[in-house]
């Protein structure tokens, strides 16, 4: 079959193209092996409660994901967060610590020391010049603010983000806008504090009525049944004389130009025969693991979980990576008023080993950290566990180098077009802004 553009992958970043194609009125086919569209993105939404188990929301972070918010039609389904989502916790010392919300606030948190505080001060006069050609996250948060600040704000940072390491994870890659805030101001507090004004300093929190997932129940609905292929999976990727042949279990498409938005594991598999190069590339990316967590408790427990939620530094040695308050952040999505309902996230790469533990062992280091964290009086009902054995991508040191090597690779295939959270950024806004700079190019 001979179609001019074809979409291999229904996750955020093919269901992004294939939604931009069909508003361009192009010709093209979406061909997905599972029988769903949004990959990791899934909604279970039920009269008492709204479950994600991918993402629990999306930022303003870039345009990109609004406009295909409203090119989808779902302009009037955005939810904005509650204001008291402001409120964000680290765990120091066994204890929850509110992190500063405004710049004065650096001043009394509970979150440094009195010295962590006045290093992190003097970051607006002094910076240290960087002395190596790329650094982690860690290092750079401590060369400008210090080691402490860079245990309790940016190492949580990264696990909540990537699931990672903050001194393994590359800051130019993981982190770019901090780089270029640094290339020009120098200090990062001086960048911030002239980047107030901005509507963009502090991105919003968004949720959609129907749960995050409906974004793709609407993909399905305007790309029709004649542009998407479910169910098919993707054995091989072989050159064509004008394009790129894609062979699956169900037939052979030939196309003009092949959006290959598969997960950089699985796009190796399909690459291996016809490009080994590009798939090695490609297989070197390593994806932590992350096991979803959705647990209830009754509003009569004194915390009164109000606010975002809270992360937790490597250093408070627990196996749980944070907590979400979802039933506080978003509160219209929960029917049942009676209960708080949260979303924790084990594992990552502090702890590879949960998701392969049995269900009854992370029911119970779940149930046992959050009783303990929030000083509850009973464990609370764990509803849903959900494994991602492959979550998020790591843009470790030397990701760089291994991205411009796989954008070489691709510049010998004109062709052949990858999208996905390994490249651009792992977050939504990111994953969406970098498809859609695809059908510019």
């Amino acid at each position: 079959m001979r179609v001019n553009k074809l979409v291999v992958g229904g996750g955020l970043a093919g269901t992004t193209v294939g939604a931009l194609l069909r508003e361009r009125n192009e010709d093209f086919l979406l061909i997905e092996s599972s029988n769903r569209l949004g990959g990791k993105v899934e909604t279970l939404l039920t009269g008492e409660a709204c479950f994600e188990f991918g993402p629990n929301s999306f930022t303003d972070q870039t345009d990109e994901i609004l406009r295909l918010v409203e090119t989808l039609g779902l302009k009037e389904e955005v939810l904005e967060a509650d204001p008291v989502a402001r409120n964000r916790y680290i765990v120091k010392g066994g204890r929850l610590v509110r992190l500063p919300g405004k710049p004065q606030e650096i001043l009394t948190t509970r979150a440094l020391s009195f010295r962590g505080r006045l290093r992190l001060i003097l970051e607006a006069f002094y910076v240290p010049k960087k002395t190596i050609e790329e650094e982690s996250v860690r290092d750079f948060f401590s060369r400008h603010f210090g080691p402490e600040a860079a245990d309790s704000f940016a190492d949580p940072f990264v696990s909540g983000i990537y699931a990672g390491d903050a001194a393994q994870l590359s800051l130019p890659e993981a982190m770019p806008t901090m780089a270029a805030a640094e290339a020009q101001s120098g200090s990062l507090i001086r960048h911030l504090l002239a980047q107030r004004k901005t509507a963009k300093a502090v991105p919003k929190s968004y949720e959609l009525k129907q749960g995050l997932e409906s974004l793709f129940h609407r993909a399905r609905e305007r790309l029709g049944a004649g542009r998407l292929r479910l169910g098919e999976e993707i054995l091989e990727v072989a050159a064509d004389h004008a394009g790129i042949k894609i062979i699956t279990n169900r037939g052979v498409y030939e196309a003009g130009t092949a959006y290959l938005t598969l997960p950089a594991y699985a796009a190796a598999a399909v690459l291996k025969k016809n490009f080994p190069d590009l798939a090695v590339d490609l297989s070197r990316i390593d994806y932590a693991p992350v096991v979803t967590v959705h647990l209830r408790v009754p509003r009569s427990e004194s915390f009164r979980f109000e606010g975002f939620g809270v992360l937790i530094p490597s250093a408070e040695r627990r196996r749980i990576l944070g907590v979400l308050w979802n039933s506080s952040v978003f509160p219209s999505l929960f029917g049942d008023k009676d209960h708080h309902y949260l979303t924790v996230y084990a594992g990552g790469v502090r702890d590879r080993g949960i998701v392969d533990a049995e269900e009854a062992v992370i029911r119970s280091v779940v149930s046992g950290e959050v009783k303990d964290l929030f000083s509850l009086s009973r464990p609370p009902a764990v509803l849903h566990v959900r494994r991602h054995p492959r979550a998020i991508p790591q843009y470790v040191l030397g990701y760089g180098k291994l991205l411009r090597s796989i954008q070489d690779r691709l510049s010998r295939l004109p062709a052949l077009k990858l999208a996905g959270n390994y490249l651009g950024g792992v977050s939504m806004p990111k994953t969406v802004a970098h498809a859609a700079a695809l059908l510019r190019d």
